[in-house]
């Protein structure tokens, strides 16, 4: 085989990885740049995606409850801290005018009651916490496992021609990152969303037993808030689902290399893997 050959195999060889790196079904190759990561994907069946994960949720209700039973109890638990640590600081002033006006001394039995009481609850709300993640963990990782093997059972009954089409890195990435991202918005958002509510709620009734005028003043601000939340969130979510389409990218390039490496060693094809490997990392 002469050089000529040798050179014409490696470039083919080369135009072949790019081409699966940039393929995605039922769209035209596309080069990781500016301009690709502009092009991000809306759901398109985001109802029918809630109702299918909503499917996957039922058989665990009963853990689920409890999570969100630990978590509203760990909340009020947390939000009570304060006030009672503030009757801690009432008791320590009263004390310290009745220090100065002969009256009185500071009463320490009662500050120290009030310590313990605070410490008790912040303790207890811990407690609480971790169990809800505990609890919430083994669910995730049992949903987890059932994504993965529905997901290899329909691998298997797909054709050969959906493998020809597809590029193994986006397989390699549905089975592993994807999934992974399911399990930590499992594990994480459903306690998160609770905390919240209940601590919004929480805190909006301690702020009107405290001062009504005061909660008015933080009430207009929370339109505002709204607002640049719903931009940066409008703006990420696109960016999140191209980043994980590049990490498919980035996961066909390294699986194609190593499945091929002999080929890529025997042609010295090692300076280009490597440079297409940094682009699309730096894309990425």
């Amino acid at each position: 085989m002469n050089n000529n050959e040798r050179q014409e195999q490696l470039n083919n060889s080369s135009a072949f990885h790019e081409t699966q790196m940039q393929r995605r079904p039922g769209a035209k190759p596309v080069r990781p740049g500016r301009r690709a990561l502009m092009a991000g994907e809306k759901s398109r069946d985001f109802k029918g995606t809630m109702k299918k994960l909503i499917a996957y949720l039922g058989p665990y209700h009963w853990p689920i409850l409890c999570v969100m039973i630990l978590a509203i109890v760990s909340t009020i638990l947390a939000i009570l801290g304060p006030k009672v640590l503030g009757n801690a600081t009432t008791a320590l002033f009263e004390g310290v005018v009745k220090k100065l006006t002969r009256t009185g001394d500071i009463d320490f039995a009662k500050i120290k009651t009030i310590l313990l009481t605070v410490l008790a609850l912040y303790v207890s709300s811990s407690i609480l916490q971790y169990l809800q993640g505990w609890v919430l963990s083994g669910i995730a990782v049992k949903i987890t496992y059932s994504f993965r093997k529905d997901i290899l059972a329909k691998i298997n009954r797909m054709p050969f021609k959906a493998f020809d089409n597809t590029n193994h890195g986006e397989i390699l990435s549905r089975i592993t990152n994807d999934v992974d991202v399911v399990n930590q918005t499992l594990t994480q958002t459903i306690s998160q969303m609770i905390h919240s509510i209940m601590t919004i709620i929480g805190v909006f009734v301690m702020m009107l037993t405290i001062s009504w005028q005061m909660t008015i003043v933080a009430l207009v601000t929370i339109p505002l808030s709204l607002i640049v939340v719903r931009v940066i969130v409008k703006r990420s979510q696109k960016y999140f689902r191209i980043q994980q389409e590049y990490l498919g990218h980035v996961n066909g390039h390294i699986e194609e290399i190593f499945s091929s490496h002999i080929v890529v060693k025997a042609y010295g094809g090692e300076e280009r893997a490597i440079q297409t490997f940094n682009e699309l990392n730096s894309t990425l």
